[in-house]
């Protein structure tokens, strides 16, 4: 393979060349490779971690992003799968967060501001976060010897017990370096290098942009008029444009969300993908609101956030796979890179925290049958056979690709663009479209009893 896309890297993996004047080096031989520091990359292996398994981080930048002006909800199900990676885990990111108490929904109409429903939330059970704090957390109590930085994935080929993952390295990435592994772990989000080369698919625009802000704002001097605990959206019609301000510990969030049918908004973002504190961006969010009446508390947010924090993006999902695995188990997805969805549910990060959890047990099991007597007593760590690599994997499969297949299929029909929804669901009354909610949260909720499937229910069976 030569150059740095990943998009050269041949789908069949019949081989791997690299590029003849780059320096080649040999890393050490590993259990457990995590391409990726993200949320996925960085709570699965808190979670190896917490159960003696060793495992490292392969980062492809110099360092953690400094922000992503952005936040994630945690419900019931994503604190259940926190306090399995680490007990304590949830309440340490709640310390840095907002508990939400109240959903707020109101429909502009005219110009003027209208309530649809306000929905109380049960104490304690969901919670508003910066993404960068739950980063840093779990930063903070992953061993710092276990993550490298400055190693981006270019591809990785099989060879005997494993896969060889390649990696270019270094300051200006002007190395490469070969890790052999028993297990890669492709926990690199959407734009994923292992997905690219195990599928060769690139994410689904879902004709939508989102412009947000996250401003610092202790006090809630900025928002007046929104309590802390409360979750404010507002929308014009029955899709877009809609916005969310909401609360996150010291900071507060606002999203602008607009549908882009024509696609011309998608061709204006820089590099045709957007980012954080783009030159332009602010206006461009500002330029979304005029002669639009009643958008008032949201116009104030952005003139007072400063450019460099306000982040434009494409809104995208994954297709659903039938397999997350390739190199006979020896190469795994996880995270956005195996299962990413549209955002309205607010389960991208939550199924990650899962992922990582499930994961992390069925190999601690898989280790412990692959001791013997006497490297019980010789190692300190656990270790794995190829088989028992295999089985885990097998197993992490059957159990989570039927529940994100069905995650990520709802989450598609919560775009309310016809596109995205099969005609039996658009033909949904209201009151169906309610029961179809009301069972997938309950359903989402009780992971991780009925993981696949709720036989009981009407939808997700």
């Amino acid at each position: 393979m030569s150059g740095e896309s990943s998009s050269s890297v041949n789908p069949s993996m019949a081989s791997l060349k690299l590029d003849d004047t780059a320096e080649i080096e040999r890393g050490q031989e590993l259990d457990i490779v995590i391409a990726g520091g993200g949320l996925a990359g960085l709570a699965l292996a808190l979670a190896l971690q917490e159960r003696n398994i060793e495992a490292y981080v392969f980062e492809a930048h110099p360092n953690f992003r400094s922000d992503t002006a952005t936040a994630i909800g945690i419900g019931p199900n994503g604190v259940t799968a926190l306090e399995g990676i680490k007990p304590g885990l949830s309440s340490m990111i709640a310390q840095a967060g907002t508990y939400t108490t109240s959903i707020k929904l109101y429909r502009i109409t005219d110009g003027k501001e209208n309530p649809l429903r306000e929905t109380n939330m049960p104490p304690k059970d969901y919670v508003t976060v910066r993404w960068k704090s739950v980063q840093e957390i779990l930063a903070r109590l992953v061993d710092n010897n276990r993550i490298l930085f400055s190693h981006k994935l270019i591809g990785y080929r099989p060879c005997k017990g494993g896969v060889e993952a390649c990696f270019r390295c270094g300051n200006a990435l002007d190395r490469i370096k070969i890790v052999r592994t028993k297990l890669l772990i492709g926990a690199d989000g959407i734009w994923s290098a292992v997905r690219k080369q195990m599928v060769g698919d690139s994410p689904r625009y879902l004709k939508m942009v989102d412009w947000n802000g996250l401003l610092y704002n202790p006090d809630l001097k900025v928002y007046q008029g929104i309590k802390e605990g409360e979750i404010v959206a507002r929308t014009e019609d029955k899709t877009l444009p809609f916005t969310i301000i909401a609360h996150a510990g010291d900071y507060t969030l606002w999203i602008l969300r607009k549908k882009d049918e024509s696609g011309d908004l998608a061709k204006s973002l820089v590099g045709g993908r957007g980012g954080l504190g783009t030159p332009g961006c602010k206006d461009s969010a500002l330029q979304q609101l005029d002669g639009m009446q009643g958008w008032d508390t949201l116009r104030k947010a952005i003139e007072v956030t400063s450019e460099d924090i306000i982040s434009e993006r494409l809104i995208l999902d994954r297709f659903p796979l039938d397999k997350w695995s390739d190199a006979d188990g020896h190469v795994l997805l996880i995270g956005d890179a195996a299962h990413a969805q549209y955002v309205g549910p607010g389960q991208g990060a939550r199924t990650a925290f899962e992922d990582a959890h499930q994961l992390s047990l069925l190999l601690q099991l898989s280790s412990h049958s692959s001791f013997t007597e006497e490297s019980i007593q010789l190692s300190s760590h656990s270790s794995f056979t190829e088989e028992s690599i295999q089985h885990a994997v097998k197993r992490f499969e059957e159990l989570r690709i039927p529940r994100l297949k069905k995650m990520q299929q709802y989450a598609s029909y919560s775009t309310r663009l016809p596109e995205f929804q099969p005609e039996w669901v658009q033909k949904l009354t209201m009151e169906e479209r309610t029961r179809m909610a009301e069972e997938y949260t309950k359903w989402v909720h009780a992971y991780p009893h009925k993981q696949e499937c709720d036989p009981e229910s009407t939808y997700f069976k």
